[in-house]
């Protein structure tokens, strides 16, 4: 006769500790990869424990409740803002300069961070690579659309009324940033640092280390260019001393004597004939009189 003997509940062995199950773990991090990678088309959803806990014959701990997480609301796709809006590019006035269609308003536009040798200011010459720049710039930017972007920390407008932003090509690339690569500009911070300075700045480092463009072919011609030679500048008028009534009164202020064809003062104090006056207050003749022509005619 077989004894069977009944294990009591607190003799019975006890099941591995596990903290969270596999399937809570595998819905934790499929909620995590929802909210990072998917933002189409998707709907608010609930994350809770009853989707992710264990069958109930499982005698393990089911996985904690996961807060509710609203998916939809780190989708929510921004309003549009100006530099979204594509415009026609409708003129190209030179290298930095161009027009374009904002709705049917056509606006001047001086991009930021750019300048490219002068062809149209009337003020100057066509400076060396200007045509060249204006090519380019209509390489890139006829018959395009744009996009805009203002810099909060430059102005909407320069001197002159236009406006004042960076443009962004269709392919995603900035305009100026590929002008000042191919040397074809340089890169000009007016007044403040601006959004793009250390990009811009960089791509001119790479230009100069390759001398493309301008900084080899304006740098021949400036080989060429003679320098100005400086205008001598004139000596400046001799300091001249006091004038007294006579000589002798000139040294015994301390002044003189005075030499003819040296000093100018000689001219003021001589007699007739137009002796020294001496280091004593004397001339030749004993006589140092005034020259009443200088001093009262």
């Amino acid at each position: 006769m077989c004894r069977t003997t009944r294990l009591s509940s607190a003799s019975a062995p006890r099941q591995p500790h596990r903290p969270f199950s596999i399937v809570g773990w595998l819905a934790t991090a499929l909620a995590v990869l929802f909210v990072v990678g998917g933002c189409d088309d998707v709907e608010r959803t609930t994350v809770s424990a009853a989707t992710t806990s264990e069958p109930a014959a499982t005698t393990s701990p089911t996985a904690p409740d996961l807060p509710e997480q609203d998916l939809g609301a780190a989708c929510v796709t921004p309003e549009p803002t100006p530099k979204d809006r594509e415009m026609a590019v409708v003129a190209v006035v030179d290298g930095d300069t161009i027009k374009v269609d904002d709705d049917g308003t056509v606006i001047t536009v001086r991009v930021i961070g750019l300048d490219t040798p002068e062809t149209k200011d009337p003020r100057t010459d066509v400076q060396c690579y200007g045509p060249q720049a204006s090519a380019r710039a209509h390489r890139l930017l006829d018959g395009v659309f744009v996009r805009l972007e203002s810099d909060p920390r430059q102005d909407l407008k320069d001197k002159y009324g236009r406006t004042l932003a960076y443009v962004w090509l269709p392919d995603g690339q900035l305009f100026e940033e590929q002008m000042i690569a191919g040397g074809y500009g340089q890169e000009c911070t007016y007044d403040t640092p601006y959004k793009y300075q250390a990009r811009f700045r960089a791509a001119e480092r790479h230009a100069k280390a390759a001398r493309a463009g301008l900084w080899k072919a304006c740098e021949q011609s400036a080989e060429r260019t003679p320098k100005p030679v400086p205008k001598p500048t004139p000596n400046p008028a001799p300091e001249l001393d006091p004038r007294f009534r006579t000589c002798a009164e000139a040294n015994d202020a301390g002044y003189g004597p005075y030499i003819r064809g040296v000093d100018p003062e000689y001219d003021w104090y001589r007699d007739a004939d137009a002796v020294i006056c001496g280091p004593d207050g004397t001339a030749e003749h004993l006589t140092c009189a005034l020259a009443y022509v200088d001093m009262y005619l």
